[in-house]
Parts: C-alpha cells; structure tokens; sequence
C-alpha cells in the first residue's frame, strides 16, 4: 500500500532521505510511500530504537543534518 496524497501529514510517519531509507528497507522496515528522494516509513517503536542505535557513518551523517526526518 503507498501513500498518495501528498498533502496530508500523519504524526506517525517518519520521513527520511533515501540513504536513510535504503538502510531501513535492509532492515527489514516497509516503505510505505516514495516521492523522488523522500521515504517514508511508519514510526514505530522499532524504528525508534533503530534509529537510536544507527551505524556511526549514518549517526554522523544524520547528527548533520544530511539525513533524518524532514
């Protein structure tokens, strides 16, 4: 199922770039929409605490700001 309105935002849905994104579909995470670069991705407490716990390459990247929610 994939998200098609655009103009609608849901509290519960984490929005990433496709780095980020990439590395949640390996985890085992359902891409629930993509529009050109964006993911997103349900929030749930399992994508919480994998967020918390991202390889040191995407924590830096992420702690920037080149990736993360938008």
């Amino acid at each position: 199922m994939f998200i098609r309105n655009k103009n609608i935002e849901f509290s519960n849905i984490y929005t990433c770039g496709e780095t980020l994104g990439n590395f949640l579909i390996s985890e085992g995470f359902p891409l629930l929409s993509r529009d050109g670069k964006k993911m997103k991705f349900a929030k749930t407490e399992r994508l919480v605490k994998v967020l918390n716990h991202l390889p040191t390459k995407l924590k830096i990247l992420r702690k920037v700001g080149l990736l993360g929610e938008r």
